[in-house]
């Protein structure tokens, strides 16, 4: 009895030890960051209208509810009427603020955003950057009317907004 009382205690000294030995279950690695999703909305909505309101919704993961630093790269499609070859700060706002700096070429749009202020805090949650254009940013909708494609891209997030006009 002895000896099957010390075999049993061997052999679940054994296990324990062999559970203790085993290798820890493999995790999965932390997926991408999302893309998350763009929204473009022109005021008024009409094809070949001028001089319009174009409002750029990009919804992320942010840190605090800040955007990232940017910058922030607005690609408008090949079909838009007007871009102009300037747009000055006073005509766009970035979540209700002016940028840094707005630089134009062709028809891609090139933020920087205002720098970060305040405290940091850690909490990675759901945020949204704001861009609107004012109409004196003199950005016209396509002459045909349709589904277009802008192109958004600020630190390692892209987005693809429709404007439907």
């Amino acid at each position: 009895m002895r000896r099957l009382a010390a075999l049993l205690a061997v052999l679940a000294g054994g296990a324990a030890t062999a559970q203790a030995a085993s290798p820890p279950k493999p995790t999965l690695p932390m997926p991408l960051p999302q893309t998350g999703s763009a929204l473009a909305v022109s005021v008024p909505a009409t094809a070949g209208a001028r001089r319009v309101t174009l409002k750029l919704t990009m919804r992320y993961e942010m840190q605090c509810g800040w955007p990232g630093a940017g910058p922030l790269v607005v690609s408008l499609p090949a079909a838009m009427r007007v871009v102009p070859h300037s747009i000055t700060r006073a005509v766009v706002s970035l979540d209700g603020k002016p940028p840094a700096t707005v630089s134009v070429s062709g028809r891609v749009i090139v933020f920087t955003l205002p720098p970060r202020r305040g405290v940091t805090c850690m909490e990675i949650g759901p945020g949204a950057l704001t861009v609107v254009f004012a109409p004196a940013a003199g950005i016209g909708n396509p002459a045909k009317a349709g589904t277009y494609r802008i192109a958004v891209r600020i630190g390692a997030h892209s987005f693809t907004a429709r404007l439907t006009v």
